[in-house]
């Protein structure tokens, strides 16, 4: 088979996801990475750093089929962004190299029982991304930070 015929829709999603995910993550003051919400939550700074983390990890899964363990932790909001910015332009690289026969392979990063074809690895990607944003959000205004629009 060839490249899906919406990849490139998903790629501008993928895009538009980012750049709003970036705005918001601006936003989280650099004092206050220990700082959760609850006992059982991540801190500021995991969830801060659980994007860039997340986004290679899964690229890096569609692409072999591995999910890596090994990541950086920053603990600036200054270098987790020019991080998550320069990861997130070689993800997007990384997926527009895939050939397109590649496609349709499946992939088991989770285990041999639970398998993806690539697309819908790229597809939970986004998914994840907007899922954690929105667990920023609620941080972000419970430390009674601004927070953007969504759509704004």
């Amino acid at each position: 088979m060839s490249k899906p015929a919406h990849l490139d829709i998903v790629l501008r999603d993928w895009k538009r996801i980012h750049h709003q995910t970036l705005r918001l993550m601006e936003l989280a003051p650099d004092d206050k990475y220990d700082w959760k919400p609850h006992e059982t939550s991540m801190t500021l700074g995991a969830l801060l750093n659980h994007f860039p983390q997340a986004e290679s990890g899964l690229i890096e899964a569609v692409m072999t089929g591995v999910f890596p363990r090994d990541f950086t932790n920053y603990e600036t909001t200054h270098e987790l962004i020019a991080a998550f910015k320069d990861s997130h332009e070689k993800a997007v690289a990384k997926i527009e190299s895939i050939p397109d026969e590649a496609w349709d392979e499946q992939v088991s990063p989770f285990g041999p029982d639970r398998s993806f074809p690539r697309l819908d690895l790229l597809s939970i990607n986004l998914e994840h991304e907007i899922h954690h944003r929105g667990q920023l959000y609620v941080y972000l205004r419970m430390l009674d930070c601004p927070v953007p629009e969504l759509f704004g």
